[in-house]
């Protein structure tokens, strides 16, 4: 099956790092640290133990760093010996296919998602630590565990592992939704560490898929509150806008805090500044060292900065807001166990309070969806994820039944084949929010047809995957990268989108960049009627079948044309559908034939090309990856 590991040792971090400074395939070598092997299936190696299936697996802004590279050893996660191997994927939902003897809470067909690494209980450890007793598994206080060890993670075909790992998604919960249901319990976590009261102001650094959910988690407990957004890229604006924040502009960002704010702000010497007065609660989910800086002068006296974001690098910053202005610094890590409702003593998993929110809809993590890959596109995926400004990505994820079912035969001949098409129609913009299909129309699907046609765009490269949908309204809106053209490993022709699709969306044209007119700029209608004019019949003879009797083949449209008389073989007619692209035409030499009368005509052989000869759209050059 195949499997992605993640080594983070000086083996294949300084080489990938090196190379990586001038060819960014470096990060995706035999020697980086990132590898996905094709691997022999194992068995369930403990009888509490179970076999699942991956249907859908998110990248996360976490994994990046680990893949790239962009790490220092010298921070304190590196010098526990279990953060070296790992599988990454921990945003994933999947379906159990084999369950051990001693399993009790799990079943086969059950759909989960990974909610718990290793700990006490899956290690079976009798006396568990302190973290684990209260449910805080994330927080297990062993850093070396005995006992059988996962395998698989969300970026691997299957994962192996304890039942205790795995939470059941609740059967109102779509695929597309559980996928996010891990950072959505992240983002109930990191709100819940300081609950907002309603007359507060707060403020979330970053406009990522986390930072956007703890925007919709803020909305939906404190919905007086007062919620700003500092984001980065102009479709984050707008996204974050769409969702009731004011928007934080980084370029002046002191000015802009005391606008939003009405605090005071200083400057000293050396571009040195300071506000007295600001947010109550701020939510960083950058986690850099400048964020983490500026958060703190940015919050009031008394107000609590939140750290979500993940940074692992060892950072030298300014701490004396901490004592001068009383500011509480606190950190957060994946999800616990809440205290839920808020202000009672019941206690409740975050991953249940998110799925709960979810089936109610009070947040939308689907909507954040904005690409889609097949696993075997991994280099694409995260290159696109990676790049984020320029591919407009908010979450991107790999779609397990985009996989070739000739690749894993052992996994895929009896998998579920559910195709969930993402369809981008010309001129969608990346930041709408996306609408997953509801979950009865899903069989609507052809299961067996297995193919995306490609839409081209010329100018800029973009390639979107095109499927025709049940109806608008149960479509998914997303783009794919362009480089999602070599995700099947080949070059593809792209054929031309189908009536149904050009009159589905007939108004986007132009704003992906296909003038109204490029047909008939690529191909006039008149240079067909001068081939076969409106209304003449083509040259049937002898022994040919009316036109209606003509079988589709495809793009061709075939039929005998009768035989010659010095020739035992039929000789065969194939007229083209015109194409994008460059058209030829030959000329061939006529021969005498005899209509049902018995008088001479004259027909074209086919020997001599009477067809169209097409030449496929050519495939874009693999450019060589090396944003920044």
């Amino acid at each position: 099956m195949w499997t992605s590991i993640l080594e983070i040792d000086l083996a294949h971090v300084i080489p990938a790092k090196i190379l990586g400074l001038v060819w960014r395939g470096a990060y995706f070598s035999s020697f980086a640290p990132l590898q996905v092997q094709n691997l022999p299936r194992q068995t369930l190696p403990a009888s509490n133990w179970v076999r699942v299936r991956n249907l859908l697996a998110g990248i996360c802004g976490s994994d990046l760093p680990l893949i790239f590279a962009n790490g220092d050893f010298r921070i304190a996660p590196a010098a526990i010996p279990g953060h070296v191997r790992s599988y990454p994927g921990h945003e994933v939902v999947g379906e159990v296919i084999e369950v051990g003897d001693d399993v009790q809470h799990l079943h086969v067909g059950d759909r989960v998602v990974l909610q718990h690494g290793p700990n006490c209980i899956t290690a079976g450890i009798q006396q568990v630590c302190r973290s684990c007793a209260s449910g805080n598994y994330g927080l297990c206080e062993y850093g070396v565990l005995p006992g059988p060890q996962p395998v698989g993670g969300g970026w691997s075909e299957e994962m192996l592992l304890h039942e205790q790992q795995l939470f059941r998604v609740p059967p109102g919960i779509s695929d597309m939704q559980a996928v996010l249901l891990e950072p959505s319990a992240v983002a109930v976590h990191a709100v819940l560490r300081h609950v907002p009261q309603p007359q507060d102001r707060i403020l979330i650094i970053g406009a990522g898929t986390i930072g956007l959910l703890i925007l919709e988690v803020v909305r939906a407990l404190a919905p007086d509150a007062e919620v700003c957004v500092m984001a980065r890229h102009a479709f984050q604006v707008e996204r974050a806008a769409r969702m009731g924040a004011q928007i934080i502009y980084p370029q002046d960002s002191y000015r802009e805090v005391q606008r939003a704010t009405g605090a005071q702000l200083y400057q000293g010497m050396l571009g040195n500044q300071m506000l007295l007065g600001g947010y109550d609660v701020i939510y960083d989910t950058v986690g850099s060292k400048r964020t983490t800086q500026d958060s703190l002068r940015w919050a009031r006296a008394g107000a609590t900065v939140v750290m979500v974001g993940v940074n692992l690098h060892r950072m030298k910053i300014d701490l004396t807001p901490i004592w001068y202005q009383e500011i509480n610094l606190i950190g957060t890590l994946g999800n616990g166990i809440e205290s839920w409702p808020i202000g009672t003593s019941e206690k409740k998993s975050s991953f249940e309070i998110a799925a709960e929110m979810i089936e109610n809809r009070r947040i939308f993590p689907d909507k954040l969806i904005t690409h889609s890959f097949s696993l075997s596109g991994y280099r694409d995926a995260l290159l696109t994820a990676v790049d984020k400004g320029r591919n407009r990505a908010i979450k991107v994820i790999f779609d397990y039944s985009k996989q070739p079912p000739s690749v894993v035969p052992n996994v895929r001949a009896s998998g579920r084949q559910r195709q969930r098409v993402l369809t981008s129609p010309p001129g969608a913009h990346l930041s709408q929010p996306l609408i997953p299909a509801p979950k009865e129309q899903e069989s609507r699907y052809p299961e067996e047809d297995m193919s995306f046609p490609i839409d081209e765009e010329a100018e800029t490269g973009t390639v979107h995957a095109i499927a025709t949908p049940i109806d608008d309204d149960a479509t998914i809106v997303v783009s794919t990268s362009k480089f999602a053209w070599f995700n099947g490993g080949t070059d593809y022709t792209a054929p031309t989108p189908s009536d149904e699709e050009e009159t589905a969306y007939p108004h986007d044209e132009q704003d992906i960049g296909y003038p109204q007119d490029v047909q008939e700029t690529a191909y006039p209608h008149d240079e067909q009627e001068t081939a076969y004019p409106q209304g003449a019949p083509l040259p049937w003879t002898g022994t040919a079948p009316a036109p209606s009797d003509v079988h589709d083949a495809g793009d061709h449209f075939a039929a005998p044309i009768g035989k010659d008389e010095d020739e035992d073989a039929t000789k065969t007619v194939v007229v083209s559908p015109p194409r994008r692209g460059r058209t030829r035409r030959k000329t061939g030499t006529t021969r005498p034939t005899h209509s049902d009368e018995g008088t001479p005509i004259e027909t074209t052989d086919p020997s001599s090309t009477l067809s169209d000869v097409r030449e496929p759209f050519p495939a874009p050059e693999q450019e060589e990856n090396n944003e920044q």
